[in-house]
Parts: C-alpha cells; structure tokens; sequence
C-alpha cells in the first residue's frame, strides 16, 4: 500500500500554476494552406485591402444619382440617358454624370459618380433612354468599399486553427501560404495488466479505448500523438517507458495507476525521474480526482486515471489547458445555454462534470444529463458535451439553465 494519501487541488490552480513549471518548443513554420489543415496559426494576419474593394451592387439594375430619381412612380416615370453597362470582373473607367444611367449587374462595380441602383424591375428601356419609376436613396442596393472587411483587419488570430472556413476567407485576400506553429508532440501510453489491444478479449481483460481517445483528441487539437504499447503494472517497465516517451516528445500522457492501489507505480515512477517531480496527485474534481501532474526538466507528465470517462474529461478541461496557456493561445469554447430536463445532485467541495444529449424543441435548447460512473464508455458514444457543476454547488434543479460546452 501506498505510504500517504494524495492532497487534493482545484482544478483551476493546476491550470495556472504548471505553464510556469514546463518549457515547450513554440518554433514555427510556413506552410501551404492546404496542407496546413487543422495546424494552429503562429502570428496575426492582416487584410491587405478591403473587401469589397470597390462599391458593389446587390441587384440587377441601373447605378444612378439617387436624386436624379426624385418623384419617380408608375405614374411619373423619369427619363435617364443610358450611358453603357458593366460585366462582372471589369472596372469600367465610366464617370457618372446627372441624368444619366449605367446598367449593372448584381455582383457588378457601381460606377464612380453613382451612388445608388435601381432595380431592373422599377425600369423601363425606351431606345437609349431608361425610365424609372421607383425613386431610390442613397446607398440603396450598394455594398460600400469595406463593408464586409476593413483593410488592416485580423483575418486570421494567432491560435486560430486552419479550418476550411478560415481558407475561405483568407483566399479572397490572394493568401496561399501561413505561418503555423510546428505541432507538440505528445506521448501516450497506457497502463495495467488487464489491458489488451488487440485479439481475442480474455477474462478480466478489457481492451485499451484509453490510449486512443486521448490520441485522437491530440490530433484534433493540431499536436502529433505518438502512442506506446501497453506497459504492465511493474514499475521499471513503466520508468523505461517514460524515459523514452521524455526523450521523444513534449508532453507525455498515461492512463492507469493513479488511485492508491498496490500497483499504482505512477507517483514513484515519476519522481524517480527527476526534480521537480510530481507536483499535483488529486483534484476536488469527479471523475477524474485522483489525476497525477508531474514535471521532469521541463516537461509535462500527466497520470490519468484508468476510467475511459475520467481520462477524456481531465484531458479535455485541463490538460490541453495547460498546452495552449503556454503557447500563450486562448481556447475558443463552443458554448449553448440550454434546460436541464432534469435534477442533477452533487456534492459540495468538488467540481463535477456531467455529460449531456443536447436536443432543440419548439425553438428552445434542452440539455438530458447522462448518468454514469467514470469506468463506463456510454457517455462518449452518445453525448454531445459537458455540463460543468461549480465547485461549492450542490446541484442543478430540472428547468435550470446551463452552459453546454459542445464537444
């Protein structure tokens, strides 16, 4: 047995205090938008122009000074002389003058001295001279230069990670190229004599879903996940792999061994590897209380729990905290206020983490917790994110409104 119980910490202090304990590699590279997919951005990008960078017009219609249409109706049509036309991709080196009229198309550069368009459907042609019979004002049906995007504008944000939207948008500024930061890597392992990864499922075996669901959410976060094979409960086993996990990555993660078992040999193996050593063992939060933090010449070691549900969480609320803090990047959450449908009891002094079904109902967001205990699997096949119960709460009432973080 183990010679003392670990303390327990909030969750909250973890975050904050362990950037500054670890170092991580914030080099950066250019890359191909393409291939940068999912990569994270490593410096600001401006636009270099505005969008649009011409006055555009919304319709089908004739570009005009709005007050040469004054008055205008079916039953008081103006005459305008129509002066030519513009196609979609020229700029046209027309000037406006009054009385005057320039057909456009929609998408089409309004013409310099116009300041709005009339829509084909309040005109009438006669020869070379355009009826209108609907006045307009200023502006109307004109998008104005920099309506959409302002030159000098962010684009892209530091810590933006490049998604098929983001190229979207930075390909209308003529973008091919990014500057990204070059991935962390991240070790993962997983730990216990019961485990298998593959073949025919023993008794008192289970298969490891824990060293590839964290290896999953590293890559959705942009870092290289490099996986190990599964180490039995035997302490040097578990050292010889840190030792080279260490050696090769930024982080290293394993699941298994950190309640206070006789084969828990996380918390020794850690600090055997050197100084600092562990730094956190527990926090006041469930699932995923026991989690071990250690940190050896500068990088991170985490010890998760063995429960899958547990294992996920703590990644999710805390560990890739940690990495983007220290890449000095804020994570963007993707947050709903929804109804809990019904009661959710907890038990003060600890923060608790329930996941959830969302559904939409006449317009309203409703959020059905999903009971389990942190060994089951079931929530993470049907849930659609997390309801986060506050540290001194001792639950949530049924109708209660809530933040839904959506995984």
């Amino acid at each position: 047995m183990p010679k003392k119980f670990f303390t327990v910490s909030k969750r909250t202090d973890v975050i904050q205090k362990i950037p500054s304990l670890i170092t991580l590699s914030l080099a950066y590279e250019e890359m191909d938008i393409l291939s940068a997919v999912n990569r994270i951005a490593s410096k600001d990008v401006f636009a270099s122009f505005s969008v649009p960078s011409f006055k555009k017009s919304l319709v089908d219609g004739f570009a005009v000074h709005c007050e040469d249409t004054r008055g205008a109706s079916n039953g008081n049509p103006i005459p305008l002389k129509l002066v030519g036309e513009t196609h979609i991709g020229d700029f046209p080196s027309i000037r406006l003058a009054n009385d005057e009229a320039v057909f456009t198309p929609t998408g089409g550069v309004v013409v310099d001295g116009a300041d709005s368009v009339v829509m084909f459907e309040y005109t009438e042609m006669r020869g070379n001279e355009i009826f209108i019979t609907k006045e307009v004002s200023k502006g109307e049906n004109v998008l104005p230069v920099g309506d959409d995007i302002q030159k000098g504008s962010i684009i892209l944000e530091k810590g933006d990670f490049i998604t098929p939207e983001k190229i979207a948008g930075i390909r209308s500024f003529g973008i091919k190229k990014v500057f990204v930061f070059k991935p962390v890597k991240v070790g993962i392992f997983a730990t216990g004599d019961e485990l298998c990864d593959e073949g025919e499922l023993g008794k008192g075996k289970v298969y490891d879903s824990n060293s590839y669901a964290l290896a999953a959410e590293v890559i959705k976060d942009g870092f290289i996940a490099n996986r190990y094979e599964i180490v039995k409960d035997d302490k040097e086993k578990i050292i010889s792999t840190l030792k080279a996990a260490l050696n090769e990555n930024d982080v290293v993660l394993m699941s298994g061994g950190t309640s206070k078992g006789s084969f828990d040999f996380t918390v020794e193996s850690i600090n055997l590897l050197g100084k600092p050593g562990v730094v956190f063992h527990g926090m006041h939060l469930s699932p995923g209380k026991p989690t071990v933090f250690g940190v050896i010449d500068g990088k991170l070691i985490v010890g998760l729990s063995g429960n899958p549900l547990a294992s996920f969480l703590v990644y999710r609320s805390v560990v890739r905290n940690i990495i983007f803090q220290k890449m000095g990047i804020k994570l963007k959450r993707k947050i709903v206020f929804a109804e809990i449908t019904e009661n959710i009891p907890s038990r003060k002094g600890r923060e608790e983490f329930i996941i959830g079904k969302f559904s939409l109902d006449n317009g309203k967001n409703f959020v059905a917790p999903i009971f389990s205990e942190s060994a089951f699997v079931s929530p993470l096949l049907f849930g659609d994110g997390i309801v986060t119960i506050p540290l001194m709460s001792e639950g949530l009432k049924k109708g209660e409104k809530v933040m839904f973080e959506l995984w």
